[in-house]
């Protein structure tokens, strides 16, 4: 081909002085030995350049057909590899086309996935975070938020047992609970709708913050120094959820949706504003893909938006299968009818705490000053909760951490008086923080408006919430003296509702249920719901400010009462102890009447049994004139007619023996001169204990032991008695 080109090109006759014929030649030259690189759609365009100019030569001859023919042989050829080449060319480009987009999608997700991955991190360090700054601290007494404690430190085993549901409606309480595998799963199967009731103070928020604290630092918790109990702490159960959204109802402002409520509460307050709307969508691909967990605390305390007939808000934009929601609610409201039993999946109840006591010392620990011997201030706390019978408030330890409280700052100012802090300061007190949960505002009796019983003179929540709770006490009172035993202390509503008006009774009762006085639940009966006071010993409080403000109940309604059943005169004891705080001549009446009773069916007076002690309604008298004595009661004339005297209870007794000689009828006097002279009890010091008989024409026994006894007056012959007495 080089060699016929060439020729072709130095043709003699038409191309021989042709320039452009001169430079294809040397083009050729350089072609044939690879120092020209050509490609084949060039030579394409130079062979049809070449045909057309040899069509242009007047003198064809044989050979130059023959070339022509060759050359558009090649043409065609060369095409056709082009066509291939491009074809082939075309496939490898697409192929690899393919495979670069492949691997740049590829790459492109795991970048994104990897973005996605750092900012759940970061979402979640966030919650952590605030987490800790919310929810790792407790307030120890309502009406004091200030005085906070980190959760650890204080917090105790909760008494925790699932509510079997039968079929029928029933609940009934099942087996303890002590992981959090018992309340998460069932059989293996997690649980998707929990709830957890409990009355007011029983424990649920610290439960529901000291979970949120396991799911924040479950790692550093199962590292660190074993804890002395072993409840509750499987937290890597509770660590399987990648998020844990913990929202408070009560903060949530006219919102349905837990969406809004997390996007306010947790997103809101923990992102700036240019970040709010990536991590809400963050939030969106989270709740879609992730196992979260919702903790929905305080059901009883959210309020729907209005026109809104939702009984609990909504959970919408959440997959069931990834997401497991944890409720929490007072009783009441888990007894809305609109709540199906088929709705929840798992219930269980919170009943205070499981060791009272170890939870007491941590609470002492952390208010006492720590030159303060720990173990022996806690001994004498449980003194003080055995001698006034408040083991009835380990079920709150709301209230009980109260208590603690309030026992701790009379400890602190004064240890020799620390057991005559007032029974009814006490449950004034824890009133008072019942009543701040309702309404917050503050208001105080004064000159203009004085306190209707001395121990209310101090508060700050009481005066705004008055009318309230003289209803209440009302209402507390008549049942508590009802005949119908069966609904004195566990009542329907409409045995409720016969106390109040209808314009007042769902009032009175919205507030009593907030306040947490009364507490509701679901009942397997036609009106479907049971009532009670949060406590007995509230009941009777209330009871007795009612009776101290209108005191004809005494003769119209107790002394009724009593007559349905002899020995019932034992069971208001502490609704005496109340009143003699608050009124004492109305105590005085009270007494009266309760110990004609106790005449008439006490053992000791036929059977001679005073030397074996004394009995319990001198206990019951014992403490109303210390409760009398620590609210400045004066005009003490509480009745008792069988007296069993020592060196322990001569300070209570003495105030009474001058105005009970004449109904006394057993008297019964145990008393060593050394113990009686060194008693602190007995105040300014004495060398004896003088008994004037002479006005006790009721008198039949009469023992004496020990020394120090000056008896006056004479002793009647009917008179059975024992002296062992110098």
């Amino acid at each position: 081909m080089f060699i016929t080109l060439t020729r072709l090109l130095t043709d003699q006759i038409c191309l021989a002085n042709d320039v452009a014929a001169q430079e294809a030649v040397r083009k050729l030259a350089k072609l044939q030995t690879d120092v020209l690189k050509i490609t084949t759609e060039e030579i394409i365009n130079l062979l049809e350049s070449a045909r057309n100019n040899l069509m242009k030569v007047e003198h064809i001859t044989e050979n130059i057909t023959k070339a022509m023919d060759e050359m558009r042989i090649y043409i065609e050829n060369y095409r056709k590899v082009l066509n291939a080449h491009t074809d082939k060319c075309k496939m490898e480009l697409d192929l690899h086309t393919g495979k670069c987009k492949k691997q740049l999608d590829g790459h492109r997700q795991m970048s994104a996935e990897t973005d996605y991955d750092e900012s759940c991190k970061d979402f979640r360090r966030r919650l952590v975070a605030h987490y800790d700054d919310t929810s790792s601290n407790i307030s120890l007494s309502n009406l004091d938020q200030s005085l906070d404690k980190r959760i650890v430190d204080i917090y105790a085993t909760p008494n925790i047992h699932r509510i079997q549901i039968e079929k029928d409606g029933k609940r009934i309480k099942q087996e303890e609970v002590l992981t959090y595998t018992d309340i998460f799963y069932t059989d293996g199967e997690p649980n998707r709708r929990i709830y957890l009731q409990g009355e007011p103070g029983s424990g649920k928020s610290t439960f529901s913050a000291k979970l949120v604290h396991d799911w924040s630092h479950g790692i550093q918790l199962t590292s660190a120094t074993p804890s002395k109990t072993t409840a509750f702490d499987d937290v890597s159960t509770i660590q399987k959820f990648k998020f844990l959204f913990f929202i408070t109802l009560r903060d949530t402002i006219c919102q349905a949706d837990v969406t809004q409520m997390i996007k306010t509460q947790l997103i809101d307050t923990t992102f700036s504003e240019d970040e709010r709307a990536d991590v809400y969508k963050l939030f969106v691909r989270i709740m879609n893909n992730e196992l979260c967990l919702v903790v929905r605390e305080g059901l009883d305390e959210w309020v729907p938006p209005a026109c809104s007939n939702l009984a609990e808000p909504s959970m919408a934009g959440f997959q069931n299968d990834k997401c497991t929601v944890l409720t929490t609610s007072r009783p009441w409201k888990l007894a809305d009818e609109r709540i199906k039993n088929s709705h929840i999946e798992i219930l269980f109840e919170i009943e205070g705490i499981s060791n009272p006591y170890a939870f007491s010392e941590n609470i002492i620990r952390c208010l006492i000053d720590h030159s303060k011997d720990l173990k022996e201030t806690a001994i004498q706390f449980e003194s003080f909760v055995e001698d006034r019978d408040l083991e009835s408030l380990f079920s709150s330890p709301m209230l009980y951490t109260l208590v603690i409280c309030t026992w701790v700052n009379t400890f602190e100012e004064d240890e020799d008086d620390v057991l005559e802090e007032s029974s009814c300061a006490l449950y004034t007190t824890l009133l008072e923080s019942l009543c701040k949960k309702a309404n917050s505002t503050t208001g105080y009796f004064n000159d203009s408006k004085p306190p209707p019983v001395h121990c209310f003179s101090s508060t700050s929540y009481l005066q705004p919430n008055i009318e309230h709770l003289d209803k209440l006490a009302e209402v507390a009172c008549k049942l508590l003296f009802s005949s119908e035993r069966e609904s004195s202390i566990v009542f329907s509503d409409i045995t409720l509702s016969n106390y109040f008006s209808p314009d007042e009774f769902e009032v009175r009762k919205k507030f009593a249920l907030k306040a947490g006085v009364l507490t509701n639940r679901k009942h397997k009966t036609r009106t479907g719901r049971s009532n009670s006071f949060v406590h007995k010993t509230v009941q009777e409080f209330l009871a007795a400010y009612h009776i101290a403000l209108n005191t004809y109940v005494i003769d119209d309604v107790i002394s009724r009462y009593l007559k349905l059943k002899n020995t019932s005169y034992l069971e208001i004891s502490q609704v005496l102890i109340f009143l003699c705080g608050m009124n004492i001549s109305a105590a005085n009446k009270l007494s009266a009447l309760m110990n004609q009773y106790d005449i008439k069916h006490c053992d000791e007076c036929k059977n001679s049994k005073a030397l074996d002690g004394p009995c319990w309604f001198q206990h019951i008298i014992e403490s109303g004139i210390s409760e009398a004595v620590a609210n400045k009661q004066e005009g003490i004339q509480l009745e008792l007619s069988h007296f069993y005297i020592d060196e322990s209870n001569i300070r209570e007794l003495h105030e009474i023996w001058p105005t009970d000689t004449c109904n006394v009828e057993v008297l019964f006097v145990s008393l060593t001169m050394n113990d009686f002279l060194s008693s602190p009890a007995l105040g300014e010091s004495t060398t004896h204990f003088e008994f004037n008989l002479s006005s006790c024409q009721t008198l039949r026994l009469l023992c004496l032991w020990g020394s120090g006894i000056l008896l006056r007056g004479k002793i009647h012959q009917s008179i059975r008695y024992t002296i062992h007495a110098t």
